[in-house]
């Protein structure tokens, strides 16, 4: 699992990066035929609601390349950064196996600043 904090982000423009998905035991790419779902979140931490969402079957999370490279790309519109209030919130990207296993990838924070 990946922790820490991700370059901030504006909430002026569209939200786009690539992450390479590695497996815990044996640090090798997952593979991503085996995938069923991938949901990437932010949450207020003073409200815990989530505030922006997004998945492999909604869209605004695809794979990069040949499955077995493990990569995936994630878009997020102007739009709907646009209705993200300036802040740090909690982020974190669950990935679902077809076997229904379910890993934590990502979990900690993005801070959101006000675009010009």
């Amino acid at each position: 699992m990946k922790t820490g904090t991700l370059q901030p982000q504006p909430n002026t423009a569209t939200w786009q990066g690539t992450i390479e998905l590695v497996s815990d035991t044996d640090g090798l790419p997952m593979d991503l035929a085996d995938i069923s779902e991938i949901t990437l979140k932010l949450r207020d931490p003073s409200t815990m609601s989530t505030v922006l969402s997004g998945s492999l079957t909604g869209g605004e999370i695809a794979a990069v390349g040949a499955d077995a490279d493990g990569t995936i790309q994630f878009t997020f519109s102007a739009t709907a950064m646009a209705a993200i209030e300036p802040k740090t919130y909690d982020v974190g990207m669950i990935v679902t196996e077809d076997s229904g296993f379910v890993s934590q990838v990502i979990l900690g924070s993005l801070p959101v600043l006000e675009g010009l």
